[in-house]
């Protein structure tokens, strides 16, 4: 798929937990170009995912999230941020496995609260009457696709950004050298 013996360094997780900021950060400290899911979709669409949601659905969104993985993923040198779920499609856990190593950041769910709290960029959170709730019941769905597809987990609950980002790359070094046979990955 991408022609480097370097992987890229994928963030996966749940919204809030700081892929887009500690990507960023790490992107730099790598000398690798940085790439968003989210952001990549909202560009080619000219349109947010909360506008996508809304007036298409989720399937629409899913759809342009699986392109947007494809695309990033063919990229050599970069850290991608996916979003909050993209590796609930085991296409697409497949297709990032095999672009580089896939770290994810966890975050208790009070902290994603304090983090996102309602907002409007948040469509799966947008009316929820019990915010919380909602959040602990999406984690509690999605830990299953994270822990499947991870190389390695970083907790950034209560972290600065920066020893966030300190911690991710140390998991990177650690776990490059044995990409693509990486323990766990399945087979191509």
């Amino acid at each position: 798929m991408v022609h480097s013996l370097t992987p890229n360094l994928i963030l996966i997780g749940f919204m809030g937990t700081g892929k887009s900021t500690i990507g960023r950060l790490c992107a730099r400290a790598l000398r690798f170009r940085f790439a968003d899911t989210d952001a990549l979709i909202e560009r080619r669409t000219r349109r947010t995912v909360s506008a996508i949601f809304s007036e298409e659905g989720e399937p629409e969104f899913r759809r342009l999230e699986a392109q947007a993985v494809n695309d990033l993923a063919m990229r050599a040198n970069v850290v991608i941020a996916t979003g909050g779920g993209a590796v609930l499609n085991p296409a697409n856990a497949s297709v990032l496995q095999a672009s580089g190593v896939l770290i994810w950041l966890h975050v208790e769910p009070e902290e994603i609260l304090r983090r996102c709290g309602t907002r409007e960029s948040r469509p799966l959170l947008a009316g929820a009457a019990e915010p919380l709730d909602r959040i602990r019941e999406m984690l509690t769905a999605r830990e299953p696709y994270y822990r499947a597809a991870a190389d390695a987990c970083v907790i950034t609950t209560g972290a600065r950004r920066e020893d966030a980002a300190t911690a991710v790359l140390e998991a990177y070094h650690g776990l490059a050298s044995q990409w693509p046979h990486l323990p766990g990955r399945r087979s191509s």
